[in-house]
């Protein structure tokens, strides 16, 4: 079995692979060593791996490292995929785990892989299993907060299911802004690379997936767990190779 660890702005989400099967996952803002003790007594994991976006490793990792074959993932890890980021140091590392839990959910497809969360990262695999880049933009939360901090007079707000297109209300405006705004940039972008590229699989994944998958135009596949997947397959690599 393995544990796999992703550490984003907000949540550590951590899951336990039994082969490609999700066994356990769980999502909260800080885990103990006495949390990975439980785990392990349930489930018998032997390799761990860690995606952060955050500057430091948690305190629990040292325990792990100490106890299992762990990695960390990072510019100097062994991918399966070929990656054409100019700068590979500074892409993060949840974007290249989503696009690789996406060459392997999707064998033989382009696909772009739309994760959202604080922030929002478009990126595109394609079939042969390159990574080609990818653009990063605020996520729908950081579109409110926004308006709200830079400015004086805007109130506030939380996201909701827009129920028609024009706001009525200056709330309803700002959500509104905010939510078809995350929403047409999801179908602009998508219709732009469909226009370059034939046979593309969308993929939403991150926080805010579920929400935006009835919202976007686009057909679209979700999966909240793209990013846990990829660093499970990151695991079997390491073990292969």
């Amino acid at each position: 079995m393995n544990l796999c660890i992703d550490i984003g702005n907000s949540f550590i989400k951590i899951a336990i692979f039994d082969r490609d099967e999700i066994k356990y996952f769980k999502s909260k803002k800080d885990w103990l060593v006495g949390d990975l003790k439980k785990l392990h007594k349930k489930y018998a994991y032997t390799h761990c791996i860690i995606s952060t976006v955050r500057n430091k490793l948690p305190r629990f990792w040292a325990h792990l490292d100490r106890n299992f074959t762990c990695y960390i993932l990072d510019h100097t890890l062994p991918l399966p995929v070929e990656n054409r980021y100019g700068t590979p140091k500074t892409l993060g590392k949840d974007r290249i785990a989503a696009a690789i839990g996406a060459y392997y959910m999707y064998k033989k497809k382009n696909n772009i892989v739309i994760d959202i969360g604080t922030c929002m990262t478009l990126d595109l695999i394609d079939k042969n299993g390159v990574y080609l880049g990818g653009n990063i933009s605020p996520g729908v939360r950081l579109r409110l907060k926004a308006m709200h901090h830079f400015t004086h007079a805007l109130p506030s707000v939380k996201r909701k299911n827009p129920t028609k297109l024009l706001g009525k209300s200056t709330k309803e405006a700002i959500n509104n802004g905010a939510v078809f705004g995350v929403a047409l940039e999801i179908d602009s972008f998508v219709s732009r690379m469909k226009a370059e590229m034939k046979h593309i699989n969308v993929i939403l994944t991150g926080g805010d997936a579920a929400f935006f998958g009835e919202i976007v135009k686009s057909k679209i596949f979700v999966d909240s767990f793209l990013v846990l997947r990829g660093l499970n397959k990151l695991i079997d690599y390491q073990k292969e190779n």
